[in-house]
């Protein structure tokens, strides 16, 4: 049986790799990775003399595996711990899915695949180090991974006192400090780390207007800490008095837009589009329910869009997207990720696939937007606002036509009192049918 040892050499000092992973790596055949971890390994054992292999991509390790059964012990290296972020983890899953790992009975060529065994070496993480370093519980902190992908990081700053975040290029804290001063997060201090482990490692303390313009090393590790963070309550209901609002643009009331959000069932990295966003109050209430995910607010009058803009500050909510346009016309235009993909969810480029659409206003479209959303996403999960008994009659001819659909349609009327003189009175607003339409 052959052996793959998955190593982690720790943040970059071979003084910080552990034992057992130097003689693994001293008992194997090849060594192979990135540059990097090659040279912390080779410096960790400077008597070793076999082959080495620099690697970077998943794919890449499979195939030199795969083409040289002759080697019966190969090692990757990997920096910091294989658990955190690590490369390890979609080479131990490539694997899994191409050949016979022991403790896997799920290969997908049973009578072809040759026998492995994957064994696991733990390295200090970069994160477990620098933290360490500033006596930070990890425990306390939110760890986010910007090595290439995107992430909103107004949400999690917002809402966590510790966030340390893996960087991905020289400029990411600058554009952080950049958006954080935008969304009136100036506040918050953040800390770098750069050559964690070697003789030249380095902090910087700063707020975000002293970070803006900086460049830092792309594997470096920054810490934004946010005195003010604010833990959320997870409920929903606003208050309309709270949002910004433009004569003419409509907002979704505060009990409609509570029950309907309720309906979407939202979980924290969902992907929703709010189409007919009008004042954003639902984008909005939405956001702030998925920090892990993205709002996509669709929304063809100006005037609204400019009013979503101003809620977007006013709430703290980044994880925004305003696509202009009238749906689903405006989709044909932009590319969409591929199916399962969902990392990279920015701010332009590729749209995301929806997991949730909330429908407050369709411009006369409402049977072309539900075909749109099933079709991109048959697992959607599809909310619809309607107020007259015609725009109702059309959801009834889409529930005839959708026959692998539920749908659940509840009206809702809410009615406050209002205090006039010295009597409360009733106030009604229009009842309102809400739909929520999702697969058998």
């Amino acid at each position: 049986m052959r052996i793959i040892n998955l190593i982690g050499v720790g943040p970059g000092s071979p003084e910080m790799m552990t034992t057992q992973a130097i003689d693994a790596i001293k008992n194997s055949d090849v060594l192979m990775g990135a540059a990097r971890a090659l040279k912390t390994a080779q410096d960790a054992a400077p008597e070793l003399d076999i082959e080495i292999c620099e690697v970077v991509k998943t794919e890449d390790m499979v195939a030199y595996i795969k083409e040289h059964p002759e080697k019966k012990v190969i090692s990757a290296v990997f920096t910091g711990d294989t658990s955190v972020y690590s490369g390890a983890i979609p080479l131990k899953k490539a694997l899994a899915r191409n050949m016979r790992v022991e403790g896997n009975e799920d290969s997908e060529d049973e009578d072809r695949a040759e026998n492995f065994e994957i064994r696991n070496f733990a390295g200090v993480s970069s994160i477990q180090y620098f933290l360490s370093k500033r006596s930070i519980s990890m425990a306390d902190v939110k760890l986010v991974s910007l090595h290439g992908r995107h992430k909103d990081m107004i949400p999690l700053i917002r809402e966590n006192k510790f966030v340390c975040a893996l960087l991905g290029s020289e400029d990411t804290v600058s554009n952080i400090s950049e958006e954080l001063i935008q969304f009136g997060l100036s506040s918050v201090k953040i800390i770098v780390g750069e050559r964690l482990s070697y003789e030249d490692e380095k902090f910087t303390v700063g707020k975000t207007r002293e970070m803006r313009g900086r460049m830092f090393d792309r594997l470096a590790i920054a810490l934004f800490e946010n005195d003010d963070a604010v833990t959320p309550i997870r409920s929903y209901g606003i208050g309309d008095e709270h949002f910004e609002r433009t004569g003419g643009v409509p907002i979704t009331k505060r009990d409609v837009r509570a029950l309907s959000l309720c309906r979407l069932a939202i979980r924290e990295d969902s992907i929703i589009y709010d189409i007919g966003a009008g004042s954003g109050s639902m984008s909005i209430e939405a956001g702030l329910a998925c920090p892990e995910g993205k709002v996509i607010s669709v929304e063809v009058n100006q005037d609204a869009i400019d009013t979503i803009e101003r809620n977007r500050y006013q709430f703290k909510v980044d994880n925004i997207r305003i696509v202009r346009g009238k749906a689903p016309e405006c989709f044909e235009e932009m590319e969409m990720q591929k199916p399962g993909e969902r990392k990279n969810v920015a701010d332009e480029g590729l749209l995301p696939i929806p997991d949730r659409v909330f429908i407050g206003g369709s411009k006369g479209n409402l049977q072309k937007i539900v075909d749109w959303a099933v079709g991109v996403n048959p697992d959607v999960v599809i909310v619809i606002n309607t107020v007259t008994l015609e725009s109702v009659a059309e959801v009834l001819e889409i529930e005839r036509k959708l026959t692998d659909y539920n749908f659940e349609m509840v009206e809702i009327q809410a009615t406050g009192l209002e205090r006039r003189g010295s009597y409360h009175m009733h106030r009604a607003e229009n009842p309102i049918t809400i739909t929520r339409i999702s697969r058998r």
